[in-house]
């Protein structure tokens, strides 16, 4: 009697362990993929300080229609820093090192 009390309980635990797993397996799979908000931005170290930054003043998508070299592009990211952008200089450089990679001149 003990041995197919435990074998039941071995089974139930089994069943319920595979239907939560199912379960959640489902519910991750109906999570909407998060979207992109800055598509015309391409991946790379420095992306999301950039967007941070730059998105207090303007759309950070503003960059993508310039190429510059990374002279440019720190002279760029000095005049908004002139204007009032807040970073770190740690930051500055980052985004200027981003953008010359991501828009480079033609």
């Amino acid at each position: 009697m003990r041995s197919s009390r435990s074998r039941f309980r071995s089974r139930s635990l089994l069943l319920l362990a595979t239907w939560m797993f199912a379960t959640a397996l489902a519910a991750a799979a109906q999570e909407p993929a998060k979207k992109d908000e800055h598509p015309s931005l391409p991946p790379g170290e420095g992306r999301d300080v950039m967007i941070r930054v730059c998105s207090q003043c303007h759309e950070p998508e503003m960059a993508s229609d310039q190429q510059n070299d990374e002279k440019g592009w720190k002279a760029t990211v000095d005049q908004m820093a002139g204007k009032g952008a807040e970073a770190t200089e740690a930051e500055f450089e980052q985004i200027v090192k981003y953008l010359a990679k991501s828009f480079p001149p033609k």
